[in-house]
């Protein structure tokens, strides 16, 4: 069922009928990070359900932000924003930032996500910063159920860092053992990386050029840089 309408002539009230229907704003974020795959896009939005993308994404493309392509002879689909969806970059860059500097830390760190929290570090990962082969780290959430608790980040020269949920197989090069809230600060920028590491929230080990640089490849989350 369609939501209701606010019924108003005002510019914005016409613009959030556009992009304020729940997860559209993040679909967009993902799609502006790079994800044009539909599981690509759900793993950087977890919580939302394959049907609700789903709507989304048929919504958004009958608003005219979305472009749906598909490659009939690969048999791939990919979501690609269009000029218009694109005009709104500037717009979520200052809401993203005004959410940096007057949402309380404490809030943010409330319930971290572990699953989108390594999704999007992988991003800022700065594979130029690392010894030019493959690289293996293992993250290890200390506060986590075993199952769930470990996650590979695996970088090459001249490809993106890949995500692994299960074990590749490579000799891992660095260890990181975190409580989920203590990277998500650092990563955040709430806190420093060596604080988490000097309290023993963060436990680094393995190859030492990787430990002594890592403040310079790890990266921190976009809008802690620009807050």
């Amino acid at each position: 069922m369609a939501e209701k309408s606010y019924s108003l002539f005002c510019p914005l009230a016409m613009a959030c009928e556009i992009i304020e229907p729940r997860w559209t704003l993040l679909i967009l974020a993902e799609m502006w990070d790079g994800s044009t795959r539909f599981n690509e896009i759900r793993r950087g939005v977890p919580g939302i359900s394959p049907t609700l993308l789903s709507r989304r994404l048929k919504e958004m493309e009958a608003n005219g932000l979305v472009e749906r392509i598909e490659d009939r002879a690969k048999a791939t689909v990919d979501y690609v924003r269009t000029p218009l969806a694109t005009e709104l970059e500037d717009a979520m860059t200052c809401l993203g930032d005004w959410a940096y500097r007057n949402i309380r830390a404490s809030v943010v760190l409330g319930e971290p996500n572990p699953d989108y929290l390594m999704w999007q570090l992988r991003r800022t990962i700065d594979p130029v910063q690392l010894p030019r082969r493959r690289i293996v780290i293992r993250f290890h959430f200390t506060d986590l159920t075993e199952e769930v608790a470990s996650y590979w980040m695996v970088a090459k020269p001249g490809v993106d860092v890949d995500l692994c949920m299960s074990d590749p197989g490579f000799e891992v090069d660095l260890f990181i053992e975190a409580e989920v809230k203590a990277l998500t600060s650092a990563w955040m920028g709430y806190s420093a990386l060596e604080t988490e590491i000097a309290n023993d929230r963060i436990y680094v080990s393995g190859d030492p050029i990787l430990i002594r640089s890592v403040d310079r490849w790890l990266g921190l989350c976009p809008y802690a840089e620009a807050g």
